[in-house]
C-alpha cells in the first residue's frame, strides 16, 4: 500500500469544510477511523499509511512525521518518495499553534473514490461532534490497541476484530493480494525483476 499525499490533503479539505479542527491528535484518531472503516466495508485502507499503538491510541506514522516536520523545523522526515514532503504539504496547511494547522488553500486533487468519500462522510457523522479525548477513549477500547504492544505497528488485521469469520477471511485474502502486489511495485522500481 503506498501513501498518498493528494488522498490526505483531500480529506484535510473535507475536514475543514466539516468544520474539524486541525490538530494532531484529532486528525489521527479520525484517519485511523477512516481508515478502519473503508478497510472493513470496502477491502483496503485509504492512505496507505502504517499505524503504530502510541501512548494516545492508534496513530498514523507518516501523517504524524510529515505533520512534525511542518511543526518544527528541526525535525526531518526522511521518505524516498520525493513527492511526500514538507514543501508539498506546507502550499496546503500552516501551522496555526503549537499542535494545529489551518488549511490555506483547498485541495482539489479528485483523489479520493466514492467510497472512500462516503465513509470519511460516515465516520464524521459519527465521530466529528465528538471532543479528541472521547476520539482518544473510544480508539483505546479497540483491540488494535488492546492487542499490540505500545510503540509498535499495529496489523491491519485487527482492524477485522468483530466482522463475521467468512468477511474477514476476505478481506483479509484483499490485503495479502495488495501487499504482493506494493512489493512487485517496489521492485519494479528498486530495478529487482527477479
Amino acid at each position: 500500500m503506498n501513501y498518498d499525499i493528494e488522498k490526505l490533503l483531500d480529506v484535510f479539505t473535507i475536514f475543514s469544510q466539516n468544520k474539524q479542527k486541525l490538530d494532531k491528535l484529532r486528525i489521527a484518531k479520525l484517519l485511523y477511523f477512516i481508515d478502519k472503516a473503508h478497510l472493513r466495508k470496502y477491502g483496503r485502507v485509504v492512505l496507505g499509511d502504517r499505524y503504530y499503538h502510541m501512548k494516545r491510541g492508534p496513530a498514523p506514522s507518516q501523517t504524524l512525521d510529515l505533520l512534525n516536520e511542518l511543526l518544527d523545523d528541526e525535525f526531518e522526515y526522511s521518505v524516498v518518495d520525493s513527492k511526500i514532503n514538507k514543501d508539498i504539504l506546507s502550499i496546503y496547511l500552516e501551522v496555526n499553534d503549537q499542535y494545529g494547522f489551518k488549511l490555506k488553500k483547498m485541495s482539489d486533487f479528485g483523489a479520493l473514490s466514492i467510497s472512500e468519500k462516503e465513509v470519511i462522510g460516515e465516520v464524521l457523522k459519527e465521530y466529528g461532534s465528538l471532543r479528541t479525548w472521547q476520539l482518544i477513549d473510544i480508539a483505546h477500547e479497540d483491540a488494535t490497541c488492546k492487542r499490540t504492544k505500545k510503540n509498535k505497528e499495529i496489523d491491519y488485521y485487527l482492524f477485522l476484530e468483530g466482522l463475521p469469520e467468512e468477511e474477514r477471511e476476505l478481506i483479509k485474502g484483499l490485503i495479502k493480494i495488495d501487499t504482493e502486489n506494493q512489493r512487485y511495485v517496489d521492485k519494479l522500481e528498486n530495478g529487482c525483476y527477479t
